[in-house]
């Protein structure tokens, strides 16, 4: 592969994670209320770049690997412990997008993937649509 397309793949990984982690509630929820303290948004910026950086240095990551590295961080980072069941879709969602090694921009006919939020007592949850 050129050097000028894994560049571009690179780059629209990290936009991919970046979409990801914008759409989770439980970061943020974090941010919003300065659980990382003064600096919160400037961590969640960080926080995209610290997880695209996590796949480039780590091959064949499992699951579970992912869901670790993002509670540790989601711990270390904003002193908050993430209970809501969302690691695992937020995990799988960055790990498909590695995968993929592409992140197609959908057009307005297509069959992609799209998030639904939904509250429940209070809390906003969100969900992959098949």
């Amino acid at each position: 592969m050129m050097a000028g397309a894994a560049e571009d793949l690179r780059a629209l990984f990290g936009v991919a994670v970046r979409a990801v982690l914008e759409a989770w509630p439980a970061l943020q929820i974090a941010v919003e209320n300065g659980f990382g303290g003064v600096h919160s948004q400037e961590k969640a910026e960080w926080l995209g770049g610290a997880v695209e950086e996590y796949f480039f240095r780590n091959a064949d990551l499992e699951l579970d690997e992912v869901e670790d590295f993002l509670g540790e961080l989601m711990t270390n980072e904003f002193d908050t412990v993430v209970e809501d069941g969302s690691l695992p879709q937020v995990a799988a969602t960055n790990d498909g997008a590695a995968t993929d090694g592409v992140c197609p921009q959908p057009g307005p006919d297509s069959q992609t993937i799209k998030e639904e939020e939904i509250v429940e007592d209070g809390w906003t949850i969100v969900r992959r649509k098949k």
